[in-house]
């Protein structure tokens, strides 16, 4: 996936990391700009029409619009500035609930995520994936949760939220008999998650059991179904997992956001993202 803060230029990202110095510009500005989670629960996670958004980001964007979406979470800014990613959104009604911004980004440092985030008025910020060199063994993920959670305070003490979103890979590999996941959170206590249903089951998990263990500290949920009969990737509410029993536990542990990713459709991609969004308002989400 792409990250957000790939494209700065050296002036642009002087210039942010001027307006963000000591985190009171983001600080003071946050509470308004969180308020998109109030007015919508349900984003389109701009990762299943990548295509789409590389052709004619605005396009696309008007596109999910137009399906009846009112946020978004984005994974890449495909050349555009904060400030254009942020207009195009608000001339298509789209509030940023969310947003993907890669490991590399964060060590290279913080400041300039985080004044790209106070342009967007987005508070949450998930680390999508880890490298496989960076993953080998317990040593390996120890060393990333250090990472997370001096990242992860950071972030808090600005008004942000840093998130981490899981693949299989995590319950796969395993240390003392637990999977690396939990190794990570057991030791970023402040890093929040941002559970991928179909990756936890495909990882041997039961996304129900899975999401007990994060009484509010699971703001974002990704949405996303697995084929009855293949496994593959389904669209929200055509597939085998049980949305009755995982939207009814998101609401016990406190999820705020509920963003459709499909990582590859059988049909047009807006259309997946249609059918998803239709499920998830018939069970009573905004």
């Amino acid at each position: 996936m792409n990250n957000f803060s790939s494209a700065c230029s050296r002036r642009e990202f002087l210039r942010r990391s001027a307006a963000v110095a000591g985190g009171a510009l983001a600080t003071r500005h946050l509470p308004a700009a969180f308020a998109a989670t109030k007015t919508t629960q349900i984003g389109a996670q701009l990762y299943t029409v990548r295509d789409a958004c590389k052709a004619d980001f605005a396009g696309a964007l008007k596109k999910v619009a137009a399906i009846g979406y009112r946020a978004v979470q984005i994974s890449g800014n495909y050349g555009k500035t904060a400030a254009e990613v942020k207009k195009m959104c608000d001339d298509n009604g789209l509030a940023i609930l969310a947003t993907h911004v890669g490991l590399d980004e964060f060590e290279k440092g913080v400041d300039p995520i985080l004044s790209d985030h106070e342009v967007l008025k987005c508070r949450y910020i998930a680390i999508p994936f880890l490298p496989a060199s960076r993953r080998k063994t317990k040593e390996d993920w120890l060393k990333l949760a250090a990472l997370f959670e001096k990242w992860a305070q950071e972030l808090k003490k600005r008004g942000f939220t840093l998130m981490y979103h899981n693949h299989a890979f995590e319950f796969e590999a395993k240390f003392d008999g637990k999977p690396a996941l939990d190794l990570l959170y057991d030791n970023a206590p402040t890093l929040q998650a941002e559970p991928d249903l179909y990756w936890v089951a495909k990882g041997g998990a039961d996304p129900v059991e899975f999401l007990k263990k994060f009484k509010n500290r699971a703001p974002v949920i990704h949405c996303k179904d697995m084929d009855k009969e293949d496994g593959s990737f389904a669209e929200v509410g055509y597939g085998k997992l049980d949305w009755d029993a995982i939207l009814k536990v998101c609401k016990e542990i406190g999820a705020i956001s509920y963003l459709v990713e499909q990582d590859k459709c059988k049909r047009d991609p807006f259309e997946s993202l249609k059918m998803s969004l239709e499920f998830l308002k018939s069970k009573g989400l905004r």
